[in-house]
């Protein structure tokens, strides 16, 4: 019976290939499946490589990169804007080559480094210079998939048409192996950030601190820095008069108030207990005497109300620079902001009290405790 059904098989091919085109109609067939064939053996080794790559990593910027550095390397498109719908705003993410003209000859290499790509992190296709990218003869064909998990989509601006290159089973795999890989990098940013910061004031905690100075140590450039350590003045009294919530609820006020005084390039931690640290890069000392100051003002304006009692803050801060000329170590610089912080503590406390050798201090800043009012500002050497 077997042997029956091959011949008649052999005798529908032997016959439709003494059709008009039979054979060409054959060869067409075969060429198509050798062609399907190696599409396929492509795209499994794509996928091999494209899951391998954005999996390495669980930073979402490195994650982005991968995913456009590699999608480069198998289909050369124009611009790639990955849109994260993650949080109260979109983030965009928008990849284009780099000008070819201006380009070393070996590109693959170019990729491998990951400067072959363009990275900008943008709120609108405006600051890239494009107004709407959809229908530009510059960037071609656009091609929209959705990423899975509400994360967001995936739209690639190109000559060809990008979803036709592929199959639905590879792009289907592809946007999951992205999605599934942005999503982990995502929640561990969470945890990350969690892990460095204080439930209590939502500030960083020490050792965030401690990483920051062991950066700046390590920099070869010398830059100016200083170092403010504020700390509460009775603060034990707080908490054993009005209690614990009381005393939370002090905590809070003061971690907005230093937000307040401050830039959003300074780091502001809480050290541990009342004890609270401002790091400010790139400022004079008299840039961080009046920071020092500005905080202990709003502090001891500020009253915290409890329970229908009101709570009055002081603070004691120690405040200790480093010019780009001196050599300071980090561990000295905050050896030297305690023991300014002692001092004001010595004196009398509600003060600011700064560390300083005889050039440190112009005499502008000098002047500075005559110029405030109320101020409290003293120097040791």
């Amino acid at each position: 019976m077997n042997t029956g059904g091959n011949t008649m098989n052999n005798l529908d091919e032997a016959s439709a290939a003494r059709l008009p085109g039979g054979r060409l109609a054959m060869l067409v067939n075969n060429v198509c499946d050798v062609i399907g064939t190696r599409r396929n053996l492509k795209e499994v080794s794509f996928m091999a490589d494209f899951f391998r790559s954005v999996t390495a990593s669980l930073i979402t910027e490195e994650v982005l990169e991968v995913a456009a550095r590699k999608i480069y390397e198998y289909f050369r498109y124009n611009l790639l804007v990955v849109t994260l719908a993650t949080g109260a705003e979109e983030r965009i993410m928008a990849f284009s080559p780099r000008d070819i003209e201006n380009a070393p000859d070996d590109l693959a290499a170019i990729l491998r480094n990951y400067v072959g790509l363009r990275a900008h992190d943008v709120k609108g296709y405006r600051i890239l210079g494009l107004d709407n990218p959809e229908g530009s003869l510059v960037f071609g064909n656009t091609n929209y998939l959705e990423l899975p998990m509400n994360l967001g989509s995936v739209t690639v601006y190109s000559e060809f048409n990008f979803i036709n290159h592929f199959s639905d089973e590879m792009l289907q795999g592809m946007m999951e192996t992205f999605a599934a890989a942005l999503r982990n990098s995502l929640e561990y940013g969470k945890v990350k950030e969690l892990s460095m910061r204080d439930g209590l004031t939502g500030l960083f905690n020490r050792r965030v601190l401690e990483e920051m100075l062991e950066i700046e140590g390590c920099k070869r450039q010398v830059a100016p820095i200083s170092l403010l350590v504020v700390d509460l003045d009775n603060f034990k009294l707080v908490n054993d008069t009005y209690g614990h919530p009381a005393g939370d609820l002090v905590l809070q006020t003061v971690a907005r108030v230093l937000r307040e005084c401050t830039r959003g390039s300074d780091l502001v931690v809480r050290s541990g207990g009342e004890e609270f640290s401002a790091l400010l890069a790139s400022v004079s000392p008299l840039g961080a005497l009046e920071v020092g100051e500005r905080i202990r003002v709003k502090l001891a304006k500020n009253l915290v109300t409890y329970n229908g009692r009101q709570i009055r803050m002081s603070a004691s801060i120690g405040v200790a620079h480093r010019s780009e000329k001196e050599h300071c170590t980090m561990k000295e610089l905050v050896v030297r902001a305690d023991q300014a912080l002692y001092e004001a503590k010595r004196l009398g406390k509600n003060r600011v009290c700064v560390y300083s050798k005889a050039s440190c201090l112009s005499e502008k800043s000098e002047q500075l405790s005559l110029k405030m009012k109320n101020s409290r500002i003293v120097r040791i050497k």
